[in-house]
């Protein structure tokens, strides 16, 4: 049905949506992160693998899984 096209592109375009807010914060971190006044970074991870340790991974999870939903969706809605 065309429903299920349309829930399965609003979870893709938030999964989308979140992922990219989700880097754009990081990065924004990470340039704080570098600065001499920082609070440092971990050499293993490296800048931008530290400020998204810190940010967290569970919007990277919550994208992920509604990108999973979302393409579920938009596969059961073209099958029908």
């Amino acid at each position: 049905m065309m429903k299920n096209l349309i829930v399965g592109g609003i979870g893709v375009l938030a999964s989308i949506l979140l992922f990219g807010v989700t880097l754009i914060s990081a990065s924004i971190y990470s340039l704080y992160l570098s600065q001499p006044a920082g609070n440092g970074w971990d050499s293993n991870l490296g800048v931008l693998g530290t400020a998204l340790v810190n940010i967290g991974i569970i919007p990277f999870l919550l994208s992920l899984v509604f990108f999973i939903i979302g393409a579920h969706y938009v596969y059961k809605g073209i099958k029908e």
